[in-house]
Parts: structure tokens; C-alpha cells; sequence
């Protein structure tokens, strides 16, 4: 089997020049570099990757947390931090939480045991124990979604309060005068807290009153059509409705239309998300889209940034949004 001393040989160069181009680091001219390479595919030198992640005390490997693997936005994160890592020559390690708190703490242990290079987390909710566990881990950390960044912790999150704003504006802009807002879990600081925070400050700037009604539930299309059910009930006036998700929005808009209420007429609906199912359900969902592969990337890398220490990383990245106007609520 051919071995280090081997590719040295060939290429002419020591055994430590070829162990910086095989480790990707320190400063190796690109002619020097290239001898290497084709020595190295010349003799067929496998590296030993378990005598590598023995000696530097970390895998090529890094950690995933995710809530869930149904949602669109987890996806999408998880093909953009994908393309970046495998780029990087390492590997992603998925773990999924299942919407239970207690086990992104528990994953976080689970793959420092595990010697990973990295962990992101795609968070829902920020407490004091995820935080202790971050700031425990010997594993650098990045999170997406939440925002982590006054701790200290590198986040990528997306503009949550903003896109409440500019839904209260389409909505008013559309006609409506009656809002109301279909959350998630009360502490889901992003999906829920900030959205509705951003909806409401936008409400009373326009028609000087707080939105009717802020219910809470899960995020799927089933919590859409029971929350819906109930505000249907308590406040039939309401005529432009935030949905904080399109599958709360797709539940929504089955009740109303079970109800004779087409979504688009008496009554405007928008969310966030701008999932496939947006543009394919009947009355098709405007839908504010997130650059959630977009954050997925960014994510990456920033984790890379501190797995190398190329250089001090950026504490916190907030993406933007844009508005994909559909039947729901079509642009004025």
C-alpha cells in the first residue's frame, strides 16, 4: 500500500509539504501543490482517515440539528449547507429533533462525543438550556433561524419582524382594515414572536389598533384549520389574516372556503415560506419567500471560517425576503 513517504518520493517534496496539501493548510505554491495532487493519484495514496481524526482530535464530519425533516425550510437549509461542507471536503451528520427541545441538547453532546468539526443548529427556540449546552460544546457553533447572537453564538436568521411589517402593508394595501395573525408555539421567537411583533407595530401604525386576535399552535396544515375554525367563530369580521407558515395558511383558507369564504375576496391571506405547495393549491397563496438554501450556505460558511480560524467570524447575518403575490391576496 503506498504511504506518505511514497508521494513525497514522486513528487519531490517532504513528507510535511505533503501533509499540508492533503490537510489543506498552511502555504503550498500551486506548482508545488499540483506535483503533489498527481503523485498522489499516480501512486493511488489513500488517506487514513481515522489515523487523521485520532491525531488532530476532530472528524471531517459536521453536525446537523434539525426540527423537523418535513419542512420545506429545513430542506432547502440543509442542500444549501450540504454543496458548501462537501465543497470543504468533509461530511454532514444529520440529527432530528423532532420538535423535542431536550434533544437538540442532547444531539449537541452526542456529536461532541463524536469529535465533529461543527455543529449548526436550525433552532426554534432560544432558553437557557441550549444556550448553556452551545457554550459548553467543544465544537464550534452556528444557528440558523434564532437569534443567538447576543450570546455570543454566530447566528444566520431571516428578517422575521420585517416581513410582519410589509404583510400588514399588502394586506392594508389590498383593502382590508380587520387583521389577524395564526402563529406557532408562543416560544417560537422567530417563526411566532417576531413576525407577529412586526405585524402588529404596523397595524397600529395604519389603522391605529393592534390586530384582532394572535393564536397559537403547531405548524401544521391541521393547527391552520383549528386555529382558524375558533377566530372564525370569535371574529368573523376579520378580512386580512397573517398566517405565520403557508401550511397554517393552506388549513386556513380550506376552513374559510368550507365556510363560503373564498381567500382572495372577503377575505386576503398571506405567509411566509413560499413552500411549492404555495403556488399549487386552489386559491393559490401569496407567500413572502425566504432565501432559506441562502441561509443554509451562509451558515456554512461561517462554521467553516471558525472550524479553520480563516478569520473572526460574523456574529450575526440577516437575510432578506420578497413578496411572490398570488390569488390569496394579489397586489393592488
Amino acid at each position: 500500500m503506498p504511504s506518505l513517504h511514497d508521494v513525497a518520493r514522486i513528487a519531490g517534496v517532504s513528507k510535511s509539504t505533503v501533509s499540508r496539501v492533503i490537510n489543506n493548510e498552511g502555504s503550498v505554491n500551486s506548482g508545488t501543490r499540483a506535483k503533489v495532487l498527481a503523485a498522489i493519484q499516480q501512486t493511488g495514496f489513500v488517506l487514513n482517515q481515522v489515523a487523521k481524526d485520532l491525531k488532530s482530535q476532530r472528524t471531517n464530519l459536521v453536525g446537523v440539528i434539525v426540527p423537523r425533516i418535513t419542512s420545506h425550510a429545513v430542506a432547502a437549509g440543509v442542500e444549501g449547507l450540504s454543496a458548501v461542507v462537501e465543497a470543504a471536503g468533509m461530511h454532514v451528520l444529520l440529527a432530528n429533533s423532532r420538535l423535542v427541545h431536550n434533544k437538540e441538547s442532547e444531539f449537541i453532546e452526542l456529536f461532541n462525543q463524536k469529535r465533529v468539526a461543527g455543529i449548526i443548529i436550525f433552532a426554534t427556540h432560544v432558553n437557557e438550556s441550549l444556550l448553556a449546552e452551545i457554550r459548553q460544546s467543544r465544537a464550534p457553533v452556528v444557528v440558523v433561524g434564532q437569534d443567538f447572537s447576543r450570546f455570543g453564538i454566530p447566528s444566520v436568521v431571516h428578517d422575521d419582524f420585517g416581513v410582519g411589517i410589509a404583510a400588514a402593508q399588502h394586506l392594508y394595501d389590498a383593502g382590508c382594515r380587520q387583521f389577524g395573525f395564526i402563529g406557532v408555539r408562543a416560544d417560537d421567537i422567530a417563526v411566532d414572536q417576531l413576525r407577529y411583533a412586526g405585524f402588529a407595530t404596523q397595524t397600529r401604525q395604519l389603522i391605529g389598533s393592534e390586530p384582532l386576535f394572535h393564536s397559537h399552535g403547531d405548524f401544521s396544515v391541521l393547527s391552520g384549520r383549528q386555529q382558524m375554525a375558533e377566530q372564525l367563530r370569535i371574529h368573523p369580521e376579520c378580512d386580512g389574516l397573517f398566517c405565520a407558515t403557508d401550511d397554517l395558511a393552506i388549513g386556513a383558507s380550506q376552513v374559510l372556503r368550507e365556510n363560503g369564504i373564498v381567500a382572495g375576496h372577503q377575505v386576503k391571506l398571506v405567509s411566509v415560506g413560499n413552500d411549492d405547495k404555495a403556488a399549487l393549491v386552489t386559491p393559490s397563496l401569496t407567500s413572502f419567500a425566504y432565501a432559506f438554501e441562502g441561509a443554509g450556505r451562509e451558515a456554512a460558511s461561517l462554521l467553516l471560517d471558525l472550524c479553520h480560524e480563516r478569520k473572526k467570524a460574523i456574529t450575526k447575518l440577516m437575510l432578506g425576503f420578497s413578496l411572490m403575490s398570488r390569488e390569496s391576496c394579489p397586489a393592488p
